[in-house]
């Protein structure tokens, strides 16, 4: 299963980029080219940021390229031979969320031809056993001649090492590309274009997750919860099949809810003191992924006073030696006065939580143990008499 935390540290809140950022225009020196920002879900306005890059010839060494920080760049004589980069940073009323474009380039001196006008896209699907093919680019004149290498990158599409004997216009998926993009480079005369990316490689068929599914709504007893489905990519249409699951407060002992097979739950009094699980299955054109939402609960009574209007979130990089910090949520009635803290370790789908030792503060500093789990917060608020605890949304995979 995919790690949602892919490449540099993120934010664990923020939108969810639904497709990747992109760049347009010739690579030659002189010549601008233009970002845009990709498609992104959010909660309220969402505002974007930019910078771009300079890196070599593989997408390593990247430096921010000074002063560089608007939706359009022009390219200079130091960006010769080398690939240019893109992050977008897309800020909502949660967070900043970054997303990458993939590598332009490689930058043709002034005067050189033919000059790329479009980088190639690859077809095919990207799961192992699978064949990719790269499509014909755009350039300023008619190519000669055409010669290709494939090179396998990180799941951002950076930091790229040549595939040796991978020569022809099409490569054959391998285990050692999953959870990598594959692109190809493409050479006419003495210029080289490197292709787009078919998206990172999975190793079986099915549409592949990039933010896990999501629950939102008041975790009180005849309260309606409401699923979003997560942001996925895949062949072809992908649709989706929901199952809510009733755990207990550490997210075992699941049973299905009968019959609670849609995007929306209606609390029932089963689930009072208990978790809520979810379960996504995407389906496409090869295949049906799984995906699980972070639990929601603890469900409190009709009656209380006090319920969990939107779950805490988490701050902080999901990275051993890092420190994970709790933020507010909401809640049904005046702000809690006082909040207590314990942290919960889980397993890569957010389950099967167990109480991590003197853990009792906001925050929590991410150790060895950690390594391949999700943490969880427990926050226990009080407001007067009334008191009621809920889970955080679950940190990313610990790596």
């Amino acid at each position: 299963m995919l790690e949602f935390a892919l490449g540099l540290a993120m934010l664990l809140s923020g939108p969810t980029s639904a497709s990747p950022p992109s760049i347009t225009g010739s690579l030659q020196q002189g010549a601008k080219v233009t970002a845009t920002a990709g498609t992104w879900a959010g909660s309220g306005t969402i505002t974007y940021a930019y910078q771009w890059y300079r890196c070599d010839t593989n997408g390593a060494h990247c430096s921010s390229i000074h002063g560089a920080t608007k939706g359009t760049y022009t390219q200079v004589a130091k960006d010769v031979g080398k690939t240019i980069a893109l992050t977008v940073r897309a800020t909502d009323t949660t967070g900043t969320t970054a997303a990458y474009a993939p590598l332009a380039g490689l930058v043709a001196a002034p005067g050189a031809t033919p000059v790329a006008t479009k980088q190639p896209p690859v077809s095919g699907e990207p799961i192992v056993g699978q064949g990719l093919k790269v499509e014909a680019a755009a350039w300023s004149a008619t190519p000669a001649a055409l010669t290709y290498t494939w090179r396998r990158c990180n799941a951002n599409g950076r930091l790229c090492t040549v595939l040796a004997g991978a020569t022809t216009d099409t490569y054959s998926v391998t285990a050692d590309d999953v959870g990598h993009v594959v692109l190809a480079a493409v050479t006419a005369g003495k210029q080289t274009v490197l292709s787009l990316s078919a998206g990172v490689v999975r190793a079986t068929p099915g549409p592949a997750a990039s933010s896990r599914p999501a629950v939102t709504g008041t975790l009180q007893q005849g309260s309606r919860l409401t699923a979003t489905a997560g942001t996925w990519a895949g062949s072809g249409t992908i649709t989706y099949g929901y199952q809510w699951y009733r755990c207990d407060a550490g997210g075992a002992h699941c049973n299905s809810v009968h019959g609670a097979t849609k995007a929306s739950y209606t609390l029932v009094a089963s689930d009072v003191g208990k978790t809520i699980g979810l379960t996504v299955r995407a389906t496409d054109s090869t295949g049906t992924t799984p995906a699980y939402a972070s639990l929601a609960g603890l469900v409190a009574t009709k009656s209380a006073t006090l319920a969990a209007t939107a779950q805490p979130t988490l701050a902080g990089n999901a990275t051993v030696g890092q420190v994970l910090t709790v933020t507010p949520g909401a809640w049904s009635s005046a702000a809690p006065a006082t909040f207590a803290y314990s942290w919960l370790r889980c397993n890569a789908n957010g389950r099967l939580c167990e109480p991590v030792a003197a853990a009792t503060s906001s925050s929590y500093t991410l150790t060895a143990d950690d390594l391949g789990h999700t943490i969880v917060a427990r926050v226990t608020a009080t407001a007067g008499t009334a008191t009621q605890a809920v889970l955080t949304v679950a940190s990313p995979t610990i790596a």
